[in-house]
Parts: C-alpha cells; sequence; structure tokens
C-alpha cells in the first residue's frame, strides 16, 4: 500500500491555481468530470496533476463544496524541485509568507511556505 491522491479543498480554486501552477511551478491543467454523478468529494470542474514517471501520484485543487467539502487547512505538502533558489526567488517575489527559509535537511535543502489557504508546503532541492 502507497499514497497515490492528494486533494486540496480549496477557498478560492483561481488563487490556489495560480500558486501552485504559476509560483511553485506544478504543472497543473484545468479539469471538470463526473459532476452529474453527484459526488460530492470528486465531481465538478478542478485543477490537476499527475505524475507517472515512476510511481503514480495526482495531486488536485477542488474548490470548497460545504458542508462534504470544507475548506483544507492545517496540511503540509511538500515538493521535489532541481533548483530550490529558482523556486524560493519566486515565492518571496510573490510575496508568499515564508514559514523557514532554506535550510538543510536529512531529505535534501527546504524551504516552507504558506499557501493561499494556510497550509504548509515545503519545497525540497532534489540531493
Amino acid at each position: 500500500m502507497r499514497l497515490t491522491f492528494i486533494a486540496l479543498n480549496v477557498s478560492s480554486l483561481e488563487a490556489s491555481t495560480r500558486f501552485y501552477r504559476d509560483v511553485v511551478g506544478v504543472p497543473l491543467h484545468d479539469t471538470s468530470h463526473d459532476e452529474d454523478k453527484g459526488d460530492v468529494w470528486y465531481g465538478g470542474p478542478h485543477a490537476a496533476c499527475s505524475w507517472t514517471d515512476g510511481a503514480f501520484m495526482h495531486f488536485a485543487l477542488y474548490p470548497v463544496r460545504e458542508p462534504e467539502r470544507p475548506v483544507s487547512t492545517g496540511a503540509q505538502i511538500g515538493f521535489h524541485v532541481a533548483e530550490l533558489d529558482a523556486v524560493y526567488a519566486r515565492l518571496t517575489a510573490a510575496r508568499i509568507t515564508v514559514v523557514e527559509p532554506p535550510r538543510v535537511e536529512p531529505w535534501g535543502r527546504t524551504a516552507r511556505f504558506l499557501d493561499p489557504d494556510g497550509n504548509i508546503v515545503s519545497i525540497t532541492e532534489k540531493a
């Protein structure tokens, strides 16, 4: 067993998509499916990305749909990048809140930020 899917329920799909796609660099695409099936957790408009090289992982942003899909807060998620300094410069230029500036961790050089809903996002340079 292993993790293959992460979804964040966001207060603003537009703002969160801009943050993750345009600032962090996650290759999200806008999509919508299965809205007619009435699945309050899965269907409808959202932004998503699937990584298929190596182990499969799917990351998605869904707009809030109360009460079943409240805003995700307090989550911690992380991404590996080729060059932390370039991503850090983009995030700080965009005035994103820095939780922790770059530092060396056992798994690589890492910095942490807050996404638009207050989730902690770590960016780690591949060692």
